[in-house]
This record gives structure tokens, sequence and C-alpha cells, in this order.
């Protein structure tokens, strides 16, 4: 009697892990940009991972797939949105022109969505981030904070700039950019780039050396 040959057993996949064939480094950065958006848009607490799945459309199992804890998204999200601040503040600040030209382009790109105050969703993350995470994040601040301090330096060295503390200059710039976030101050502008002429005028006025 002939026995019918035994089934080869299916390997099992880990729960949430994507099916054969699927693109893991897109879902992968999908997740990661999805996320960056609405943590940015609305702080940490008020973003889940139920939404960030949705949106991506994959299971909630897919996120703990590549991210052990909203946490670690959160930080891994953030760092390299900041990373790609920074790389673009760069070249901005590069670019030939004025620093009054190349703020206002800087100002205007970051401008293009709203997005929660830093150090608000900071406050209201660091319940939940371990010492190197939140470390993480911080440092990927200063590194935006440190490209925009070199450049004000060297205005400082030409004699454009009045002399101050660069880095203070860099966070009182990013800081006087957040009021592009109200409504009520976007409503005083017809374009981003008025507002964005506007406000690095105002910043500059305070730091032009004067005769």
């Amino acid at each position: 009697m002939n026995k019918k040959p035994r089934k080869e057993a299916r390997p099992t996949r880990a729960p949430g892990r994507p099916k054969a064939g699927t693109d893991q480094a897109s879902a992968y950065n999908n997740i990661l940009m999805t996320a960056s958006r609405l943590f940015m848009e609305y702080g940490y607490e008020a973003v889940s991972l139920q939404q960030i799945a949705s949106l991506c459309q994959v299971t909630k199992a897919s996120i703990y797939y590549h991210f052990s804890s909203k946490p670690e998204l959160f930080t891994i999200a953030i760092t390299r949105m900041m990373a790609m601040g920074m790389q673009q503040t760069t070249l901005r600040l590069e670019e030939p022109g004025t620093l009054y030209e190349r703020l206002v382009n800087v100002a205007a790109a970051k401008m293009q969505q709203s997005h929660v105050d830093t150090e608000t969703m900071m406050r209201e993350a660091e319940t939940y981030l371990n010492a190197d995470q939140f470390a993480q994040i911080r440092d990927a601040e200063h590194r935006i904070f440190e490209v925009l301090a070199t450049h004000f330096q060297r205005e400082m060295d030409n004699g454009y700039l009045r002399e101050a503390k660069p880095l203070l200059l860099a966070q009182a710039f990013t800081s006087l950019l957040m009021l592009a976030n109200r409504e009520d101050v976007r409503r005083m502008h017809d374009t981003i780039a008025e507002l964005a002429e506007e406000l690095v005028g105002l910043f500059l006025d305070g730091a032009v050396k004067h005769p």
C-alpha cells in the first residue's frame, strides 16, 4: 500500500513580518516618513501606532517587526527628519547670495509644513524616552544649530553681524520661525515667502552691526 507523500511543513513567519516578496526597505521607510510627519504635526502623545499603521496600510504588528516600541520609532523618525533638515539647511546656506536671501530660503522651506514646537514635543516625549533616546534627538537638533551658528560666525568675522554667541543666534532664529505655526500670523501674509522675508528681516534688524 502506497503511502501519500508527506507535505513539507511551511516555514513559520514571525508575527508582523512582511510576506515574502514585500519590499521591506520600502515599508520601513514609509513607516518612518509617516511617523515623522505625524509626530512633528501633532506631538508624541496624540499619535498612536495604530494611526501610523492605518496610514501606511500595514498592521500594527508590522510596525513592531521593524521597531521595538513607540519610543524607538519616535527617536529614529525624529532624528532622521532632523538630519534631513540639517542637510537641507546646509545646502541653502551654501548657495550664492546675501545672508538675508539665504536665510529667507531656509525659513520658507521650514515653514512649508506647520509643526509643533520642538521644546513642547520633547517635554511631552521625555517621560517615555530613555536617556539615550532623548540624547540622540537633542544631538540631532544641536547639529542643525551648529550649521546655522557656523554661518553666523562667518558673518561676524566679516563685520556684517555684531559680535554675539553664534549658537544663541541660531536658537533665536529657529525659535522665531515657530511663529509661522500660528494661523493668525499666516493670515497676515499672502504667501509663505512673504512671511519668511518679514521674519528674517526682523531677526537681522536686531543682529546687523550698525555704524
